[in-house]
């Protein structure tokens, strides 16, 4: 970072941290070998709020435009390459594949580096392809391009960062945390459909891909001067609240501690981690195929342009209730809140199925986007309560790739079956199938006994 970047950055430090610090000493290493000294820098409030507030912006501008402009701009994409639909789902299906499938070397990386590291590289490497897609003249610049490079950005500087800072800095209030992040992606989400619709009808889709470039390049500095991996680097706990002084844990942080014992890979190994991997596939494969194929769905039904703008932008608005709908995690029982929203999404996309009005549109689009925006959430406090803030990132990892695989092949074969049977009745009906059976799976889990020495395996609690 340049001097005047890092004047910036001092001076936004500087309004954080107290102009006090001390050089404290550490309680002694167990054994009685180590003894470090640290310079810890007081607080004047709990930076994991600000904190959250940072990760809106860079999770709802980070992944929104690119996100959804793809699919809307694939009309005039397909006229301009001269492309069909099963190319430009796949193209998605790519770019999805990647955003997910590389999960695990981004949980390795923010094991090793730290999210802030992790997210200011991925935002730049979004920006770049994104610029590169507003160039692009052929199919495999596409796959390459938008697929690939803006895959790899994408999953290195949102979704799985987001989820980490929130699962570090919160333990009691982490559903809280995590919808508050993530409304962010239907908020960002419903101004870039009529971002989109403006650059189609006014100027082109070229332009709208040169714009998202900017905006992700804009991240990156935003993730430098901001982003702090844990409430250790600022002298903070959990929630903001001091540890108690008595000897115990509080009540609400002893599942958290008992869960903290797992492994990535002793978590790996339990039968809860492949239903939840069924899930992440249940609740992302009917957002995906609407997203990426929903304008032409509705203009296939006679909507016009601007109708199924309107359509999409509310089933996206409508997703923002869903995953506030997903902070009851604190106050139920997050899988169960993870299995009904399912079942709701499995409604929505059989009245999508069966849509031949707008206003059948609306209604089955809003139930999609009220069982997606919940399970969006819940999944996530389901994964930190099963196995813990340890294991985290990389089991989540684990699983964005094991999802990825089968969400990234849905747009593909959506098209392939429109474009083979001109209907979308076939991919719609087994979508409905599997989101139905994954919220039942998911409703009869228990949480997994948290391994104890070398007696641990795997069964239920």
């Amino acid at each position: 970072m340049g001097s005047r970047g890092a004047q910036i950055g001092s001076r936004f430090r500087g309004l954080v941290y107290s102009r006090e610090s001390s050089l404290t000493a550490c309680a002694p290493h167990p054994t009685g070998k180590t003894r470090t000294e640290v310079r810890s820098a007081a607080l004047r409030f709990f930076y994991g709020w600000l904190l959250v507030g940072v990760a809106w912006v860079l999770y709802g501008f980070g992944i929104s435009p690119g996100y959804y402009s793809w699919g809307f701009f694939s009309s005039e994409i397909i006229d301009d390459l001269q492309l069909t639909r099963a190319q430009t789902g796949a193209v998605f299906g790519v770019f999805t594949f990647i955003f997910s499938g590389i999960g695990p070397v981004t949980g390795m990386a923010i094991s090793r580096w730290g999210a802030r590291r992790v997210m200011v590289v991925g935002n730049l490497i979004a920006a770049l392809g994104f610029w590169l897609v507003s160039t692009a003249d052929t199919v495999w610049e596409c796959f390459v391009y938008y697929g690939v490079i803006g895959g790899i950005g994408i999953g290195l500087s949102t979704i799985l960062p987001c989820q980490t800072l929130a699962t570090n800095w919160f333990t009691k209030y982490r559903a809280r945390a995590v919808a508050t992040i993530f409304i962010a992606g239907g908020i960002v989400g419903r101004l870039v459909t009529r971002f989109d619709a403006v650059m189609v009808q006014e100027y082109s889709w070229r332009t709208g891909w040169l714009i998202i470039s900017a905006v992700s390049l804009s991240l990156a500095f935003l993730a430098a001067v901001s982003v702090r991996n844990s409430p250790a680097e600022v002298g903070q706990h959990p929630d903001g609240i001091d540890p108690p002084t008595s000897h115990g844990p509080l009540p609400a942080e002893s599942g958290e501690t008992s869960a903290d014992a797992w492994t990535p890979g002793a978590a790996m190994r339990t039968p809860q981690f492949a239903v939840l991997c069924l899930a992440g596939v249940a609740f992302a494969v009917p957002w995906n195929v609407t997203v990426g194929h929903g304008r032409l769905h509705l203009e296939d039904l006679g909507l016009s342009t601007d109708a199924a703008a309107a359509v999409l932008g509310t089933m996206i608005l409508v997703s923002i209730a869903g995953r506030m709908t997903g902070a009851l995690g604190d106050l139920l029982v997050p899988e169960k809140v993870l299995g009904y929203a399912l079942l709701i999404e499995a409604m929505g996309m059989l009245g999508f199925l069966m849509a031949t009005t707008a206003r059948m549109a609306y209604a089955s689009t809003i139930l999609i986007a009220l069982g997606f925006g919940a399970a969006y959430i819940s999944l996530t406090v389901v994964f930190a309560k099963f196995f813990g803030r340890v294991a985290f990132a990389q089991t989540t990892g684990a699983r964005f790739l094991i999802s990825g695989i089968f969400n990234s092949l849905s747009p593909a074969a959506a098209g392939w079956l429109f474009d083979t049977t001109g209907s979308y009745r076939i991919a719609f009906t087994v979508i409905v199938i599997l989101t139905a059976g994954g919220g039942i799976f998911t409703l009869r889990l228990r949480a997994p006994r948290p391994p104890t020495g070398s007696g641990f395996d795997g069964t239920d609690g």
